[in-house]
């Protein structure tokens, strides 16, 4: 979460432009070391031990690093050793910047102060907490009047998007009270104490880039697999955000089958929020509205066959 509240930081104060913050994170995908990979290096962790905590990750919002320790893989210092080795791959996002030109060290360094001094006002027990805390208030949930709701769910969908497909996106914008169109789009209502209509899609290069993503596959047209594959990374986020309401606050909610659409129209009131995000395959929106409110447009949605 640090790349993309940094990278917001930048963009917000005319440090950088969009398209050189995209370079830079597009780099960032050829030289980034996940958790596991650090495990396995380091010899703390075999590729099936790494592979069978990643498939837990499918059924629990909890990080590796958690998980494996969990499971008797790592030990509690082996584990900060690896996170302590990936915080400072987070600098990486300031070198690629540097690298390409676009800032010099001495704009880095004053940066990267600023954005720490101005993040070490925000409130929070852990690191985690904090930065949690900036990611609401940049995206402007902490005014909405369902903000505990919002703040769970949006942040377990970067947690997720972050865990399934990278950390190399940007927050492009966040708006209320809008009609957000799709060229393509899959959607999933929850239903129960809380309901909820759910919409991620995007462009062709962005919906095709989240389904080859996910599967780990090539991917080159909006076919039925890629779909599925879209459709799949919606449910996990739906199906561990139903999981964790019935483990903290026993509330059982219930999961209709995920639907794709072509050329999709969604009002989005203010009572709810769409979240533009930048990544470096492309750009996919992620629209939420609580109690499932639909409108007049999605009458003109047309649904893939």
């Amino acid at each position: 979460m640090y790349t993309q509240l940094f990278g917001h930081y930048l963009l917000n104060n005319g440090i950088i432009d969009a398209d050189e913050l995209h370079a830079a994170l597009t780099a960032l995908t050829r030289i980034k070391v996940k958790l596991g990979s650090a495990a396995i290096d380091a010899g703390y962790m075999s590729a099936e031990q790494v592979e069978e905590i990643h498939e837990l990750q499918h059924t629990m919002d909890k990080r590796f690093g958690e998980l494996a320790i969990e499971q008797g893989y790592l030990t509690d210092e082996q584990a900060r050793s690896l996170l302590s080795k990936q915080k400072n791959s987070n600098l990486l996002l300031g070198q690629a910047l540097i690298d390409f030109g676009f800032i010099t060290n001495k704009q880095f360094e004053d940066a990267l102060n600023d954005y720490k001094r101005k993040a070490s006002l925000i409130n929070g027990d852990s690191e985690e907490e904090r930065m949690e805390n900036e990611m609401i208030d940049v995206l402007g949930i902490s005014d909405m009047p369902d903000k505990e709701f919002y703040s769970e769910y949006i942040l377990l969908f970067i947690r997720n998007l972050i865990r399934f497909l990278g950390d190399d996106f940007s927050l492009s914008g966040v708006s209320r009270n809008v009609t957000v169109s799709m060229n393509y789009a899959c959607t999933q209502e929850i239903t129960g104490p809380i309901s909820a209509t759910v919409a991620i899609g995007g462009t062709e290069h962005g919906f095709i880039g989240i389904g080859a993503r996910y599967s780990g596959e090539e991917l080159h047209e909006t076919d039925g697999y890629t779909k599925a594959c879209v459709g799949e990374l919606l449910n996990l986020q739906n199906g561990l955000f139903a999981v964790n309401a019935s483990n903290s606050r026993n509330i059982e909610l219930d999961l209709k089958p995920q639907e794709s659409f072509e050329k999709y129209m969604l009002n989005v009131p203010e009572n709810g929020i769409c979240v533009g995000l930048s990544f470096s395959f492309g750009d996919i929106k992620i629209a939420v509205i609580k109690h499932g409110e639909r409108t007049a447009a999605n009458d003109r949605n047309t649904e893939i066959q």
